[in-house]
């Protein structure tokens, strides 16, 4: 069976080559992409709880997944059998299947992108991972035998990556099992024992200070081999960020001694004992946008404390800069202004259709597209602060009202260059920015085209 797969497809391409099916046997219906979803829709944005969110529906119809492109398994209903709207788009989103029968996948992200998949996720499950910029997400659960149409399924949509089909509940109804294999002991989708914070890039003051009492039931080294200390199934602290942090740390103080275990919004864990003075610990990590999860634990098991911990963005701030609870408010130090590291560019050739990303919420580093334009030679695309430079020519800038933009830069099939600068809006009647420039390549990278709007506009078609 296949494994998981990308292209680029735009809709109107899509609809008008099914479209040539009409005259085929019923089997070989038309896909109906803007059609009703079969099983129902949701709107989620970054950081929705709870996480994984739970839709159901039966598997398989008339349509063979084929149709759309070759590498497709699998048999699928003419309409979606979900649409998932977005404001903010992902920076990591999964479909995960627990299917009652040989499961496949059909998803298209709002910019025409199609993947497929089949066998994923555990056993014959499908299992998607993917981004996705703000719109409309439809997805088709297909059954891999056209004799499996109408079995039923759950489908998990998820931003944490430990979750897999074992963990959704059973497409018959029942509930999700309590233990996930890759993270066992801890329920992450439980409200926090001692709170939730929204933060983003740049907040004050600095550090945000929160309390609590370490210690639980589950031993962190069952979730990881590198993790110490016992923890509550619970997260202690959930911190909620819309931007996500190019650096950001986690400081205990305590008379206990205590460990750290930190899942971030795309379900990676990192673990920490005595990384602050003494035997406090001390986690420092970057983060992309959505929820972060935090369990501070004692060492020793059966035991508890009390801590304060920090958060923060500064280098500076350790265990010292943090009261120990009961005491004042944090002792915040000048932050040092050290020479950053040299780090080494990431260098990317360029693949007609597929966007690169040269700048977003969590990215470190530098990223360099290498653009083929026609009738020139290989170029080198970058940002340059927030200009935006191809072979030394600088052909624009994102606007600085676009406080956490995402910037990418994709080849179109012709040779020419897109440029896409946008800043989804935050929920609250802020439509978002966008802005659009088209390169094409005449003795030198020339802007032939200029669009500017918001977030939710189509944009010319050009930019699609």
């Amino acid at each position: 069976m296949g494994r998981a797969m990308r292209w680029k497809l735009g809709l109107g391409a899509l609809v008008t080559s099914l479209a040539m099916t009409m005259a085929a046997p019923a089997a070989e219906a038309q896909l109906a992409a803007r059609g009703r979803p079969q099983h129902g829709a949701a709107s989620l944005r970054q950081g929705f709880m709870p996480d994984p969110h739970i839709l159901r529906g039966t598997m398989g119809g008339p349509v063979r997944a084929s149709q759309v492109n070759s590498s497709c398994r699998g048999h699928i209903t003419p309409n979606p059998s979900h649409v998932i709207r977005t404001r903010t788009g992902f920076r990591q989103i999964r479909f995960v299947v627990n299917g009652a029968r040989d499961s496949t996948l059909l998803v298209m992200l709002p910019n025409g992108q199609v993947i497929c998949d089949d066998d994923g996720g555990e056993g014959t499950h499908a299992l998607i991972s993917t981004s996705s910029p703000p719109g409309r997400i439809r997805v088709w659960v297909g059954s891999y035998s056209s004799s499996s149409t109408g079995q039923p399924y759950t489908l998990g949509v998820t931003e944490l990556g430990h979750i897999a089909a074992s963990n959704l509940p059973s497409p018959s109804g029942g509930a999700a099992p309590s233990r996930p294999p890759q993270a066992s002991g801890l329920s992450p989708q439980m409200p926090p024992g001692f709170g939730r914070v929204a933060l983003r890039s740049g907040f004050m003051p600095d550090p945000h200070v929160v309390s609590g009492v370490a210690g639980g039931p589950v031993s962190a080294s069952s979730v990881s081999s590198s993790c110490r200390g016992h923890v509550t199934p619970q997260p202690s602290h959930v911190i909620q960020s819309p931007t996500g942090f190019r650096s950001i740390r986690f400081v205990v103080n305590s008379s206990t001694d205590t460990t750290l275990l930190v899942m971030l919004p795309n379900g990676n864990i990192v673990c920490d004992d005595d990384g602050g003075n003494g035997l406090n610990p001390l986690v420092a990590t970057n983060s992309p946008p959505g929820a972060i999860r935090v369990w501070v634990g004692t060492y020793s098991g059966g035991r508890t404390g009390r801590y304060n911990l920090g958060i923060s963005e500064l280098s500076s701030v350790g265990t010292s800069n943090i009261p120990q609870p009961g005491q004042g408010g944090p002792q915040v130090v000048q932050p040092q202004q050290p020479t950053p590291p040299q780090q080494q560019a990431n260098v990317v050739q360029m693949q007609a259709g597929i966007p690169v990303t040269l700048m977003g919420p969590g990215m470190t580093g530098t990223t360099i597209a290498v653009w083929d334009p026609r009738g020139g030679p290989s170029t080198r695309v970058q940002l340059n602060g927030r200009s935006l430079v191809a072979g030394g020519v600088t052909l624009g800038a994102v606007p600085p009202t676009m406080r956490d933009p995402v910037v990418t830069v994709t080849q179109r099939r012709n040779g020419s260059l897109v440029l896409r600068a946008e800043q989804p809006g935050s929920g609250r009647g802020d439509p978002g920015q966008a802005m659009l420039l088209l390169v094409r390549w005449a003795g030198r990278p020339t802007v032939a085209n200029r669009w500017t709007g918001t977030a939710r506009q189509r944009g010319p078609r050009w930019g699609r």
